[in-house]
């Protein structure tokens, strides 16, 4: 019989639940594989357009795949509210994991397949099976976070940094394998007169990157199948409900009573969290959802709360678009107009004409730029967890000293192949420095968006956030593509003439 007992008193903000590290180990393993294989194959492009019939073009293929592939998480919404009981979290995960190991392993094998499409060569196999990597790593963003909201929060931050090592893992990695310098010409080998470019030797090749990222997947499967284990993780979980009802014969309070929500008053700490999960650069344009977005611990309710908390307390659902319009356009529309405009360049248009910009200045310099580019958004992820700072006015005024940075770049890349300061060591150092700059800009841009939003409108803010950071890349992938593959304003830059 279950006895009833009097309500506890507030727990102590300073009380923390005991840490299990061997659980830090494996939310961190366990996020690595968010976005890891996208990621990855953004760092290999410096090689993969030097090998495949697209050339320098490859980048916008890739970029428009990726954007495209947001109707995997789309599908898993719909299949779970249709059938929740077949169509579980834990089920898509281990589906997802397992396509993504299969598909590293064919990739591995099969990148340079090549077959003819309305009379020209295509790499038909490297774009079907990156379609399938982008559905899993966009399908990460609605199953992960949600699966790690059974555990304590304070394992969040292990979850977090294993997202930004998803991005810097596959750069460090890229930097070992270098590219082999820049490309000489030889005579053509097809007997056509004329010269091309000799294949460069980089430490290691673009089968053994894929298969190094098939390793990491694998390591991100063992650690969440372990984490699935009861006797592994028991110290771990939340406490729910029903465990206190069944084993220690408590009866829970009134249904009556305000559980305190997610957004009741949240901590500094539980913001930064929230915006690092956000914003980092797993992202790509990925969808957000009311269900998956910010799902954190509920403490045990307390007799403590007043009718005027309950009144003061934001709303748990998704706001109306039409009722968030009427806010203040600061806090709102001019931040997802900011979120907007980074995002089209971003995840959009940067990744088509990146490689127009840099393999002017050499295979070395572009291949720096890629993935020390792709190393700062992690870096500065990090840095925001431990030492926040958002403001609409700084926000603002970093994406303003953005549009000249992306100026400059589209100049570039407009300019290719031909830019300044080509043949120079001060153009392979600007060209480098160029793009570090601009993306920790709009890390920070991105950061500060969500931040601002989270903290005036709660689910609903980050709800609209991810629908813009979506739309804004789709726009900037699919223009980018049509201007790069159907008009002459970008040359690409051959080395050894056409």
């Amino acid at each position: 019989m279950a006895h009833r007992i009097n309500a506890p008193d507030p727990p102590s903000p300073t009380t923390k639940p005991k840490r299990v590290y061997h659980i830090d180990i494996l939310a961190t393993f366990f996020g690595i594989g968010t976005w890891l294989t996208i990621n990855g194959l953004f760092v290999q492009l410096p090689l993969l357009a030097l090998a495949l019939p697209e050339g320098w073009n490859i980048g916008s293929y890739l970029s428009v795949m990726v954007q495209l592939a947001n109707v995997g998480p789309l599908s898993y919404i719909f299949l779970n509210s249709m059938a929740p009981n077949i169509v579980t979290e834990k089920r898509a995960i281990y589906v997802v994991m397992l396509i993504g190991l299969v598909t590293t392993v064919l990739l591995a094998n099969l990148w340079e397949e090549t077959t003819p499409v309305g009379g020209v060569e295509r790499s038909t196999a490297l774009l079907i099976l990156v379609t399938c990597l982008a559905l899993v790593d966009c399908s990460s963003r609605v199953l992960y976070l949600p699966f790690m909201s059974k555990f304590q929060e304070i394992y969040l931050t292990s979850y977090f940094l294993g997202e930004g090592l998803s991005g810097l893992v596959p750069s460090a990695v890229a930097l070992i394998q270098g590219v082999g310098g820049d490309s000489a010409c030889q005579n053509r080998t097809d007997g056509q007169p004329g010269l091309e470019p000799a294949q460069t030797h980089p430490r290691f090749s673009v089968d053994v990157f894929f298969y190094i990222l098939f390793t990491l997947v694998l390591g991100s499967l063992v650690a969440f199948v372990l984490m699935n284990k009861k006797e592994v993780t028991k110290n771990a979980r939340k406490v729910s409900k029903s465990v206190l009802e069944e084993e220690f014969d408590i009866e829970a309070p009134p249904e009556n009573l305000k559980m305190p929500q997610p957004y009741d008053h949240p901590s500094h700490e539980s913001k930064r969290l929230s915006m690092i999960e956000i914003m980092s650069r797993g992202s790509r344009g990925s969808v957000e959802t009311c269900k998956s977005t910010h799902e954190k611990s509920i403490p045990l309710p307390t007799l403590s709360e007043t009718q005027e908390e309950k009144e003061e307390a934001p709303p748990t659902g998704c706001t109306p678009l039409s009722v968030l319009l009427r806010q203040p356009k600061t806090s709102f529309l001019y931040l997802l107009m900011l979120q907007g405009y980074i995002c089209f360049w971003e995840f959009g248009a940067f990744p088509s004409i990146q490689s127009f910009s840099g393999t002017p200045y050499g295979n070395v310099p572009y291949h720096l730029a890629v993935a020390l580019s792709n190393m700062i958004n992690p870096v500065v992820c990090v840095v925001a967890l431990f030492v926040p700072v958002w403001s609409f006015k700084l926000a603002l005024g970093a994406a303003g000293a953005s549009v000249f940075f992306t100026g400059w770049i589209c100049y570039l890349a407009l300019e290719s192949p031909s830019p300044p300061l080509v043949g120079s060591m001060a153009g392979e150092v600007m060209i480098i420095a160029v793009w570090i700059i601009v993306i920790a800009l709009f890390t920070y841009v991105r950061l500060s968006v969500a931040t601002l939003l989270f903290e005036s409108n709660g689910k609903s803010g980050l709800l609209w956030c991810g629908a813009v950071t979506q739309g804004g890349s789709l726009i900037g992938a699919i223009i980018s593509f049509a201007l790069i593959n159907n008009s002459p304003i970008f040359r690409p830059f051959l080395p050894c003439g056409e």
